[in-house]
């Protein structure tokens, strides 16, 4: 598993999570368009609760100048990033270059699982809504509030586990896992503040449907 860990690996692991999550979130977004799932599910606005990418993602754009731009930009930065360590631990012996690359690799492997799992989860909701309607007989309404707490909560869960596993384990991937987690959690508090205030309606119903985190 070390070529995870090189400049390559990295680049790897970035342009095919990156693409994953963005075109699962479009799948996602197009499924809920059909039927009446938008009226029967509501989330105080977009499922994706990126500023970046709700534009594109109420769309449907499969391809979006936004999505490229990011995707590209990771490409770079990431396989720099890990490319820089390596150049460093070349120049003072003793670099904990493996160490860093790993964590970098970690952060970005569970943050974005922590995503593709939801959308994976809200596809397979929303199919089964499709096709048997009776599978759902309420309608549920959140405020924005709402979505962001349920979201965090799910983000946290994830980070309490990368925590265990860094003290049972001690192995720096799950170190990055958890920086990327907690640093997605001080992510979605920016962007609800960004984003309109509560909408107004009934009271809140629990569901297993999650907006997108990422």
């Amino acid at each position: 598993m070390d070529w995870l860990w090189s400049p390559v690996g990295i680049g790897v692991v970035w342009l095919v999570l990156h693409c994953a999550d963005y075109l699962l979130t479009i799948a996602t977004a197009r499924l809920r368009a059909r039927g009446n799932l938008a009226e029967r599910m509501q989330v105080g606005g977009s499922i994706e609760l990126n500023p970046l990418f709700v534009q594109a993602v109420e769309k449907g754009q499969w391809v979006s100048r936004r999505f490229l731009l990011t995707l590209v930009l990771g490409a770079v930065f990431f396989p720099a990033a890990v490319a820089y360590l390596e150049w460093s631990a070349e120049q003072a012996t003793g670099l904990p270059y493996s160490v860093m690359s790993e964590v970098v690799c970690g952060a970005l492997v569970v943050t974005r699982f922590a995503v593709i799992s939801i959308h994976l989860q809200n596809l397979a909701l929303f199919r089964r809504m499709i096709r048997v309607p009776e599978a759902s007989i309420v309608s549920v309404r959140y405020d924005r509030g709402t979505v962001m707490a349920m979201t965090r909560a799910r983000k946290l869960e994830l980070a309490a586990f990368c925590a265990i596993a860094v003290l049972v384990s001690g192995q720096p991937f799950f170190v990055g896992g958890l920086a990327g987690t907690l640093a997605l959690v001080a992510a979605l508090y920016r962007w609800e503040r960004r984003q309109a205030s509560a909408t107004p309606g009934s009271p809140h119903v629990r569901a297993d449907a999650q907006p997108r985190g990422g």
